[in-house]
Formats: C-alpha cells, sequence, structure tokens
C-alpha cells in the first residue's frame, strides 16, 4: 500500500499487481487450456467415445514433453493478457479513486444527495 492516508494503491502498485496476479492465473490455467485446444484441433468433430479426455491429454502432454510441454507456447499468451490485465488493474484502481473522491466531496458522509441543497 502507499504511505499516503488514503487506502488506494498507486498507480504504479495497481499495475505491478495486475500483472502478477494475470501470470499466477495464466500459469495455472495454461495446461488445461492448451489442451482442450489440441483436443479440438486433434479430434475435432470425433463421438465423445473416440478422444480422450482433457485430463489424459494432459497426463498425455506431461509424458510426452515433461513439464516444458505442459506449457509450450505460453510466451505470446503472457505477453498478451498481462500487459492487458494490468493495464486494467491500473486503469480500474485510479477509477475506483476519482469516483471516491466525488462522492467524498459532497461532504455529506458518503451519500449522494439526489438534489443538493442550494446556499
Amino acid at each position: 500500500m502507499s504511505s499516503s492516508s488514503s487506502d488506494s494503491l498507486t498507480a504504479a502498485e495497481a499495475f505491478f499487481l495486475g500483472m502478477i496476479a494475470r501470470v499466477v492465473a495464466t500459469m495455472l490455467t495454461y495446461p488445461y487450456l492448451r489442451a482442450k485446444v489440441m483436443l479440438q484441433s486433434t479430434y475435432g468433430n470425433a463421438k465423445a467415445h473416440e478422444k480422450p479426455t482433457i485430463p489424459q491429454m494432459i497426463a498425455e502432454q506431461l509424458s510426452t514433453g515433461g513439464v516444458w510441454g505442459l506449457y509450450q507456447g505460453i510466451g505470446p499468451e503472457l505477453t498478451r493478457g498481462v500487459f492487458s490485465a494490468a493495464l486494467m488493474m491500473m486503469v480500474k484502481e485510479r477509477i475506483g479513486v476519482m469516483v471516491k473522491a466525488m462522492i467524498d466531496g459532497n461532504n455529506n458522509g458518503g451519500r449522494i444527495q439526489a438534489h443538493p441543497q442550494k446556499r
């Protein structure tokens, strides 16, 4: 968290947290997604009893290529996804700060008035 009195993240903190979150999520889900795509491209419209399941495809990838086989081709996926997720997190945090500032600027305990009082 930043050292300011607010509870918001700085743009850099939000960017790097978004980046780390996307890397972790991609590393956890990529073997499943890769097996799914390979299953669809290899077996296409074959009947369900003729094609292996996704866990079987993952096991096959692991046995033929080792751990690297599970993550083959992850570079472009990380490049594409990490920066977009990090930018979205940074923008979301900034929008949240601006909305909070607009709401708090009303000086009415955080409530938005439908009809502001005239002075």
